[in-house]
């Protein structure tokens, strides 16, 4: 049996060694097909990469070794490792050392795919001359390898006997190993310690002793196993392999399995080294079943899960595939994704999820995407800190609600509506009496037109009373587009006591207004936060049935805009200020419970905050706060 290293000459040292660091990457197909191969093919092989590819890896495999590539390779439970012969462009085969490895697509639309890391390896036998991995062998090369065996297995005999008359041999150190160790020829078992004989259910050696390793082996691994016993017993290394075995009470256990080459009574022999990994197997199975647990209820959940690292997607589930309107998964696995959400969006989740403080609730955002199609959707963004291949990433889960601001915005419309149904009683007397004053004066004006001139100014100023509280009844029903602009809260304040101040009196409720903010200007839709303090201040003016004051006030401590609304009403119990904002959830008996709801929504769209202090009999508060412009 030859070397490869005895095979070459001294100068040829450093060259070889310099070649085994190289190393050949192949992808291959499920079913064998070359897809992918590096050029280092060249200098290993010396094909050219685009020779290999769309062929059989079988096809540049010594026919001898074909069955490693298929247990490696179609074997349901396959090794991870092993040794065998490729060709070579000029000069036979080459022994090649294989690392295997699976790509899986984690949405399962492309099939694995196979990655065999190889590098050459110079400690492997070869079987016959033919079988070299180069052409530098001599006969007397062979010659110097055969009379170094020959003095090998020599100073072994001597070894063992002098072993013997010492007392004790290489048996005895191995017998009490965790692992199960055998001696087989041809596959019959000659020797088995304590470990292996307890793996195979066998109460005394004896149960196993002169029994063929095929008897405790799968059928399926039986022509795989006759083809690793004759390479190892011509000296090839076959690497580490996966195997069912069963026991004498019929049992299957997973094991691995490694073999040598040894001697035994002058025959050919395999040092067979079992580990039973069924309980490994087990955890890995439980931990699969697991991972697919997740992968379904991710891939099948109602929300979008995402992940978005360097500003790109990486991940995306079938939801979020058709929320963002793409036919594929491929169309955004490393797009931006700046183009279906605005960058600054983006950075402040991105900011606020990183530098959130760990063991709270991490915060929800209302935000807008845009997807392929160019159409706008309404969402709620839940993000969680993760990596993703080492770099910091942002996993999030989106929940589309278009259709709940769709049903939002027709209960405020339908709010809006009552409040206005509302109002006309005291819209109505409120118009009636500047009217009334307008007849008076036209009368007087018919008898004494010059005389009295001032008569035109109250006319005036009447009919553009009349005017604004018309406007602020059309502005509550009429429905309109958001519009954010700069807003003075000063001014807006005004304009809804102005349309409050019948009812109020008409319950002798009085306005007692503080506005010391002195920068009182926020970003908003002023519609909508007329709407806000509308709700407020009626709810205080229904509060008090023996009327009273309602005292309002604003201030600015530099970031926000303060407004303060409080009343002398009969206050709110403690359990019931934990409840405000519920739909439907009112003490009123006619009440729907929706306008309080609409508020706290409203000031939250806005960025702003709102919180409600109480004592029964004294009255209630409602702080509000919006960023400042």
């Amino acid at each position: 049996m030859e070397k490869p290293n005895s095979l070459l000459k001294k100068g040829n040292n450093q060259h070889i060694e310099s070649i085994s660091k190289i190393h050949l990457i192949i992808i291959i197909s499920p079913t064998g097909n070359i897809q992918y191969a590096s050029s280092s093919c060249a200098s290993l092989l010396g094909y050219h990469k685009q020779e290999l590819i769309d062929t059989k890896l079988e096809d540049w495999i010594h026919t001898e070794d074909l069955y490693l590539i298929e247990s490696l390779i179609y074997q349901p439970s396959h090794q991870a490792q092993c040794f065998f012969r490729m060709k070579r462009k000029h000069h036979g085969f080459v022994w090649m050392e294989a690392v295997l490895s699976e790509i899986q697509d984690p949405v399962q639309q492309f099939e694995k795919e196979i990655v065999l890391k190889m590098s050459q390896t110079m400690d492997i036998g070869c079987a016959s001359p033919q079988q070299s991995n180069f052409t530098l062998k001599t006969e007397e090369n062979g010659q110097e390898n055969s009379t170094k065996v020959k003095e090998s297995r020599e100073l072994k005999e001597s070894k063992e006997l002098k072993e013997k008359e010492e007392g004790y041999s290489a048996f005895d150190l191995i017998e009490h190993l965790p692992n199960g160790l055998f001696l087989t020829v041809d596959g019959v078992i000659k020797y088995v310690n304590e470990s292996g004989t307890r793996m195979l259910g066998a109460c005394q050696k004896s149960q196993l002793i002169d029994t063929s390793v095929y008897d405790y082996i799968e059928e399926t691994f039986h022509d795989i196993v006759k083809q690793r016993i004759r390479s190892v017993q011509q000296g090839f290394r076959v690497g580490l392999m996966e195997q069912r075995w069963y026991r004498l009470d019929g049992r299957m256990i997973e094991v691995e399995i490694i073999s040598n080459q040894t001697m035994y009574k002058g025959q050919p022999a395999s040092f067979v080294m079992l580990m039973d990994i069924s309980h490994r197997k087990n955890f890995h199975k439980i931990l699969q079943n697991s991972r697919e647990r997740f992968r379904m209820l991710v891939q099948n959940s109602i929300d979008t899960i995402a992940v978005i690292c360097e500003e790109k997607w990486t991940f995306i589930n079938e939801s979020g595939v058709k929320m963002l309107e793409v036919d594929s998964y491929g169309e955004l696995i490393g797009q931006s994704v700046y183009q279906n959400i605005d960058k600054e969006d983006l950075q402040h989740i991105w900011k606020t999820i990183h530098t959130h403080t760990n063991g709270k609730k991490l915060p929800a955002f209302e935000q807008e995407w845009t997807t392929m199609k160019g159409n706008k959707l309404y969402t709620e963004v839940v993000g969680i800190p993760t990596t993703y291949l080492g770099k910091n990433a942002m996993q999030v889960i989106i929940r589309d609600i278009s259709e709940k601001k769709q049903a939002e915005a027709v209960m405020l419309q339908s709010e809006k509506l009552s409040v206005a149904g509302q109002l006309a009683a005291g819209i109505a007397h409120e118009i009636r009496n500047p009217l009334t004053a307008i007849k008076g004066f036209f009368k007087l004006l018919e008898r004494e037109m010059d005389q009295k001139k001032e008569y035109f100014h109250i006319i005036e100023s009447e009919l553009s009373r009349i005017e604004l509280i018309l406007s602020e009844l059309l502005l509550l029903a009429k429905p309109h587009k958001v519009r954010i602009q700069q807003v003075s809260l000063d001014t807006l304040l005004k304009d809804v006591t102005t349309l409050l101040e019948t009812q109020a009196i008409m319950n002798n409720v009085w306005f007692e207004m503080k506005l010391d903010a002195k920068d009182p200007f926020i970003q908003c839709d002023d519609n909508q936060v007329k709407q806000v303090f509308i709700n407020l201040i009626k709810n205080g003016i229904e509060a008090m049935s023996e009327g009273g004051n309602i005292f309002i006030e604003t201030e600015d401590d530099g970031v926000e805009v303060i407004i303060r609304i409080r009343d002398e009403g009969s206050g709110i119990p403690e359990e019931i200020i934990a409840r405000l904002g519920e739909p439907f959830f009112t003490t009123k008996t006619t009440g729907t419970g929706l306008g309080l709801m609409i508020t706290f929504n409203i000031i939250k769209n806005h960025h702003g905050t709102v919180s409600v202090k109480s004592e029964v009999e004294q009255g209630t508060t409602f702080e509000v706060r919006f960023p400042k412009v």
